[in-house]
């Protein structure tokens, strides 16, 4: 006759590690996933800025002779209605009308060359992994070109 043994409802500190170890393991593999997802987030967040300066800047032009504005900035508040919209999502400090996150080249038209590049993020907007760029027809384009 083999002696009864105690049942043990409690968990052993073995299970409790293997536990803890997949859960860090399944982290780790995650991790480069997550910062993807935000990585990309933050590059459609900043097309939509573009997009939204886009539309300012032909409105601007419609009432001044088919002429851009000298400054980025002179788009708010009657053209673009929110300060954010100068603000790139993937830089830590804050964009704003008189120092917008973007890089705008002065001097171009309505009827400037189509392709002609008017708004872009700056150099380090995105890590040097490419740039969202604004096209005088106002198409928004990811240029994933190292900078």
């Amino acid at each position: 006759m083999v002696p009864k043994r105690p049942d043990h409802t409690g968990v052993t500190i073995i299970e409790l590690l293997v536990v803890v170890c997949i859960f860090l393991l399944m982290v780790a593999i995650l991790t480069p996933f997550v910062n993807m997802t935000k990585r990309r987030w933050q590059r459609i967040g900043c097309a939509n800025n573009l997009r939204e300066i886009s539309l300012g800047l032909h409105a601007y032009a419609a009432g001044h002779n088919d002429a851009f504005p000298a400054k980025l900035g002179d788009l708010y508040p009657n053209y673009v209605a929110q300060e954010k919209v100068f603000d790139c999502p993937a830089v830590k400090n804050v964009g704003t009308a008189g120092s917008p996150d973007y890089e705008y080249a002065t001097g171009l038209t309505e009827v400037s060359p189509p392709r002609e590049i008017v708004v872009r993020d700056k150099d380090d907007n995105h890590k040097k992994t490419g740039r969202n760029i604004l096209r005088v027809d106002g198409s928004v384009e990811w240029d994933g070109r190292r900078n």
